[in-house]
């Protein structure tokens, strides 16, 4: 069976806490594509305050679609491991990116912002698998599955991790099924379906796949979401 327990973590992802420059320490881009028929708006709020969950989207009646670049600097790396992730988005037919927001990102795919505004669905998707050794830190079984449960008044969150496909060694493929329940009397539940082509070496995913459903009450809707890794400045030029 496939397991990657064992496995020494890699470093392309870990240097030094801070910038002597000031400048990010690592930037990526990844084009994104969205396709939302709908969309409900709902947040979830974790302790002290701090949000852990975002969908920040008004109603359609019709598919919608749409896209861009997501640009993504690593600013540092804090005291408990996460890294201190930049995230902005520049929407197809906008002259200008859209409002930055920084964040911390952990490997067990929680994310913390701990300003008042906070990204939207797409940011948050991404930034979920920007934390250091999401392959190789994970608790892994010998079936090579491995669980995140996470529980509080508000909400019930379970992550479910298949390693489907352990590629060469570098390069790997995970699917997660993510299930969210809010206890808020309106939206009720979510359910995820995620496939992630992890580069394990460069600790960064290079194409994230993900269909989201929702459901609360009489309402539902649906949203696809594709990224694609296009640009990272920790990257060899190739020869």
């Amino acid at each position: 069976m496939l397991s990657v327990c064992g496995v020494a973590g890699l470093t392309a992802q870990t240097p030094a806490p801070v910038s002597p420059s000031g400048k990010p320490l690592r930037h990526l881009e990844y084009s994104f594509t969205v396709a939302v028929e709908g969309l409900q708006s709902y947040k979830v709020v974790g302790a002290a305050g701090v949000q852990t969950v975002n969908n920040q989207g008004g109603k359609v009646a019709a598919p919608e679609g749409g896209g861009g670049t997501m640009y993504v600097d690593i600013l540092s790396v804090a005291p408990d491991g996460s890294l201190v992730v930049r995230v902005s988005e520049l929407v197809q037919g906008e002259p200008r990116p859209r409002a930055a927001y920084s964040c911390n990102v952990y490997g067990s795919t929680a994310v913390f912002c701990p300003a008042t505004a906070t990204p939207g669905p797409a940011e948050w998707l991404l930034l979920s698998y920007m934390g250091r050794q999401f392959i190789d830190a994970a608790p892994w079984d010998a079936q090579g599955h491995w669980q995140r449960k996470e529980q509080s008044a508000e909400f019930n969150i379970e992550e479910n991790f298949t390693l489907v496909d352990a590629g060469d060694g570098k390069k790997v493929v995970v699917r997660e099924i993510k299930t969210t329940q809010l206890h808020n009397g309106g939206f009720d539940n979510q359910t995820s379906d995620i496939t992630i082509n992890y580069d394990r070496a460069m600790e960064v995913p290079d194409i994230i796949r993900a269909d989201v459903a929702t459901a609360g009450g009489t309402e539902t809707s649906s949203a696809s979401y594709v990224f694609t890794l296009t640009s990272d400045s920790f990257a060899k030029p190739a020869h």
